[in-house]
């Protein structure tokens, strides 16, 4: 198993590459789940039901007409966003895994984030919808 070093992930919102103004993104996915003990059973059962998404991202503020703070306000609320997140900024690969995030929301943001001396950033989050692997 090869380590790798992260440092060029690719996210685009729709078919918009943010990856120059964010610093990190993190993909929590996974399922929901549901008790399917019976009587009977002599220990709890638990199936998958309902895919989970989380989806974080620090971002670096701009504003105007085609900024990312524009392109993210766009998307706020609607509840049918795409996401696409690769590991690195190469083509989807068995050692660069798209991953896809359909009909996620993106609930709310921070368009003003400001400290004196810093950089100013927000916190994209994303939640619900569905997630697909992809290596090619």
């Amino acid at each position: 198993m090869a380590i790798i070093y992260q440092g060029d992930a690719e996210i685009e919102i729709g078919s918009t590459s943010i990856a120059l103004n964010c610093n990190n993104v993190t993909i929590e996915l996974g399922y929901e789940t549901g008790d399917a003990t019976v009587m009977g059973d002599t220990g709890r059962k638990m199936v998958k039901t309902l895919e989970s998404v989380t989806v974080t991202a620090t971002v670096f503020l701009e504003y105007g007409a085609s900024s990312v703070e524009a392109l993210i306000y766009a998307e706020v609320g609607a509840g049918d966003t795409t996401l696409v997140i690769l590991p690195s900024s190469g083509a989807a690969a068995a050692g660069n895994p798209e991953f896809t995030i359909t009909n996620c929301m993106i609930a709310t943001y921070s368009p003003v984030s400001t400290t004196v001396g810093d950089l100013s950033t927000m916190t994209l989050t994303a939640t619900a919808g569905t997630w697909v692997r992809a290596t090619s």
